[in-house]
């Protein structure tokens, strides 16, 4: 036993002197302590936000970019050719909308991760890196179901111009072109890995 013993608890120490013990709150190894984890804090905590910023407009210019490029190739007509076009005028966005809002969460998801990176490992990145990891999937199955209503809708066409005089030469068409856009639709829930 010696005449001093220390035990030191966080922030609080016993001291046993000569059989007695002492409980000594430290508050100055607790205060250094607060003001160290502060002053690592705020670095962490204002790269968080300039990364957050920087991605936010980056990842708005590439929608944009990709929203234009899209309209001047004329995806919008593609779609509006096919069978998509009843579904998407209920709807406030057209197809290249669409693809532009993925691609502009896709790369604010990957700036979002990147600012949560700065604090360290944690649950919150690897979330997101696996809703990114997913992000393509959606974008080229929404590219499937355009191109695919779009075929299904020029074979009803094609067949109905074909078969109009023949007895339920309409419903061949019809029948055909269904059968195309659920080929299609089941592609498109295989590219989401959700297929059954």
């Amino acid at each position: 036993y010696r005449a001093f013993a220390w035990v030191v608890i966080p922030h609080i120490r016993i001291d046993r002197r000569k059989g007695r013990d002492m409980l000594a709150i430290d508050i100055q190894s607790g205060l250094s302590e607060a003001w160290e984890r502060i002053a690592t804090f705020v670095p962490k905590f204002l790269g968080f936000l300039a990364i957050l910023l920087i991605g936010y407009i980056i990842a708005k210019l590439l929608a944009g970019l990709v929203d234009r490029l899209l309209e001047r190739v004329g995806f919008d007509g593609w779609v509006e050719r096919g069978a998509l076009k009843t579904a998407l005028e209920r709807s406030r966005f057209d197809a290249s909308d669409i693809l532009s809002v993925v691609t502009f969460w896709a790369i604010f998801l990957i700036a979002l991760q990147l600012a949560f990176g700065v604090f360290g490992p944690n649950p919150v990145s690897e979330l997101i890196e696996g809703v990114i990891a997913y992000l393509p999937n959606l974008f080229v199955a929404v590219v499937i179901l355009v191109i695919v209503s779009a075929l299904a809708k020029v074979v009803t066409d094609l067949l109905s111009a074909a078969l109009g005089a023949v007895t339920g030469g309409e419903w061949i068409a019809r029948g055909a072109g269904v059968a195309i856009l659920v080929i299609g639709i089941f592609a498109a829930l295989n590219q989401l890995q959700i297929a059954p």
